[in-house]
């Protein structure tokens, strides 16, 4: 499904890209900016929108071909700024601009009606490069002001009883340790997870982001996580990314973990105890690369039978299976979505591109009997950019 939404993406932006970058044009031209210099400019914004995407797609095919063990990456330090993070921000000054841009077609074709085409033409130009402009100074203002920001939320659920001490749950996902999110920061975000004393902590998955460089490092630096219970995770996308051979890498995934007493359960059960109650724990593997089916999902349900309160720990959440898991279980913890990471500008207001996926993108949600909490996550995925989305950790106070 995932690529569906990538060529439909790749496609919007072809369109909007070519239709943005006629208007700069003609916009510069209208003040007089020599031939050659909007010339430049053109293929500038070429480069911008499509170069990094090309090549993407040529390092995958290449790597195919040769038979390596893994993809080249742009996601270091020198690829993230020449590339990954230009490409973003030329994809949301365009994208952005866009509706603003017919807006303003529409408003020169009046205009040009009632007070000539010269006057149209110069307000047409000052307009698009007012828009232009402005987007481009907003999205790095807004992402430097939001950098590393995150919000640590508090969740009670459950019917309390008086006297009782609630079973406190840390909920973590997508820190997608790599060079931008490295070691020390991740380490800032347990000592503020640790800090609110959970009796256990549980993940969605999505430890490391690509590549086999960065596993050990991740699980090494995940085992400084505390609770009375321990760290519990489910398999996450980017579990898959090490390698091209997808079960070598979240094999090798699940085996740092593991030596770092980090339990990744692949549709498994857990139980706990607390006040006198026990509390059943399924850990779905449902993501982009393997997607649990229908009979499994039963299966691991059944599992929960004779508990108190029964949780469901998994990486992604869609309309499908929150449908399916509605009134069968009484909380759903799920990941993915990074609070949409990157929520672009429609018109006035930021939409999270997440929704077109699910309508369970960030925050706590009812559906029945069943309380879902989503994370934001603390990481990044493929460009090091949060864009009107700042993380999230999730504690859960369970009254029993």
């Amino acid at each position: 499904m995932w690529f569906i939404y990538v060529a439909a993406g790749l496609a919007l932006l072809a369109a909007s890209g070519i239709y943005a970058r006629r208007r700069i044009a003609a916009s510069l031209a209208h003040f007089g900016v020599r031939t050659r210099t909007i010339r430049i400019v053109r293929w500038a914004i070429i480069w911008l929108l499509f170069g990094f995407p090309l090549l993407m797609i040529l390092s995958v095919v290449i790597s195919l071909a040769l038979g390596r063990s893994s993809f080249p990456r742009f996601d270091g330090m020198l690829g993230a700024w020449l590339l990954g993070i230009p490409f973003l921000w030329a994809v949301l000054v365009v994208m952005q601009s866009v509706i603003w841009l017919i807006a303003i077609d529409i408003a020169h074709a009046v205009v040009r009606r009632r007070r000539g085409q010269a006057t149209a033409a110069r307000m047409r130009a000052i307009a698009v490069l007012v828009v232009i402009g402005a987007f481009a100074i907003y999205i790095p203002v807004r992402v430097i002001a939001e950098r590393n920001e995150l919000r640590m939320r508090t969740h009670a659920v459950g019917a309390a009883t008086a006297g009782s001490t609630p079973f406190r749950i840390a909920f973590i996902a997508d820190v997608q340790q790599d060079v931008h999110f490295d070691a020390e920061r991740a380490r800032e975000v347990y000592d503020r997870v640790n800090a609110g004393k959970p009796d256990v902590v549980l993940s969605g998955g999505d430890w490391i982001n690509t590549g086999p460089e960065h596993i050990e490092a991740a699980a090494e630096t995940a085992a400084a996580l505390t609770s009375r219970l321990g760290t519990f995770s489910v398999r996450g996308d980017h579990e898959h990314f090490a390698y091209i051979d997808r079960e070598r890498s979240v094999g090798e995934v699940e085996a740092a973990l593991r030596r770092h007493h980090i339990q990744m359960l692949n549709n498994e059960v857990r139980w706990f105890e607390h006040n006198g109650k026990r509390i059943a724990v399924a850990f779905l593997n449902y993501n982009y690369i393997f997607r649990s089916k229908d009979d499994a999902i039963d299966k691991l349900l059944g599992g929960l039978s004779g508990a108190d309160y029964k949780i469901l720990v998994t990486h992604q959440l869609d309309r499908r299976l929150a449908s399916h898991l509605e009134n069968k279980v009484d909380l759903v913890l799920a990941a993915h979505t990074h609070g949409g990471q990157i929520n672009p500008v429609v018109g006035l207001v930021h939409v999270s591109l997440a929704r077109v996926e699910t309508a369970y993108v960030d925050g706590r949600y009812q559906l029945g009997d069943t309380t879902i909490i989503v994370t934001a996550g603390v990481g990044y995925s493929l460009i090091p950019i949060r864009y009107a989305s700042p993380g999230s950790v999730e504690l859960i106070e369970l009254g029993l």
